[in-house]
């Protein structure tokens, strides 16, 4: 289920798992309309009380699943996008994950919200890519996440992949457009460092 894009618009590259979009849309949109209909719903019945019609629920709950479906969307869209290599204008972009960075970021659920929105970043100020892998669960159950981490001059980021080769394809392609873009070969090890 995953695609890659080379050479797409024969300046730019794009490396899109799909699969990890779908996921993610999922998870936001069901998330954000199970929060509405439980959050909503406590509201409601304590405002009305008995006053409420006994097929309330069941209109409640469409009323949720519609509200929720346009940010769906718009996670839909940044996380479909992939990762984007533009050549022409030096630029990497991604859909902004994991930028929670405060106590306020975290309760304000901006990580939930940033699903939706996409970064750019300079490929030049790009100075380190290192590989990370996350495990959860046990036995059977046992899922295992792939992470890409970026840093340098603008802070640190987290590509995410579903697949290993989702994760080694990116990191692949970031490594030979920064030996172009920055004229040093990288190290071979299996956490890049380019120099300045």
């Amino acid at each position: 289920m995953s695609r890659t894009r080379r050479s797409f618009h024969g300046n730019s590259y794009q490396v899109v798992d799909i699969w990890h979009a779908v996921t993610t849309t999922g998870k936001c949109w069901l998330g954000l309309a199970v929060a509405m209909t439980v959050g909503g719903g406590i509201l409601l019945v304590l405002l009305a009380g008995e006053r409420l019609p006994p097929t309330w629920p069941g209109f409640w709950l469409l009323l949720c699943v519609l509200l929720a479906t346009p940010f769906g969307l718009k996670v839909w869209r940044s996380q479909s996008a992939g990762i984007l290599l533009d050549l022409q204008q030096g630029t990497l972009s991604f859909s902004a994950d994991d930028l929670e960075n405060n106590l306020h970021d975290i309760l304000s659920m901006r990580r939930f919200f940033d699903h939706a929105r996409r970064i750019s970043i300079a490929l030049h100020d790009i100075e380190r890519l290192d590989n990370d892998t996350f495990s959860s669960g046990r036995g059977q159950f046992r899922k295992r996440r792939f992470a890409l981490n970026l840093s340098g001059d603008f802070g640190s980021y987290q590509l995410m992949f579903s697949h290993k080769q989702k994760r080694d394809e990116c990191r692949s392609l970031l490594t030979q457009v920064l030996r172009r873009t920055k004229g040093a070969a990288p190290s071979q090890d299996s956490n890049i460092a380019f120099p300045y």
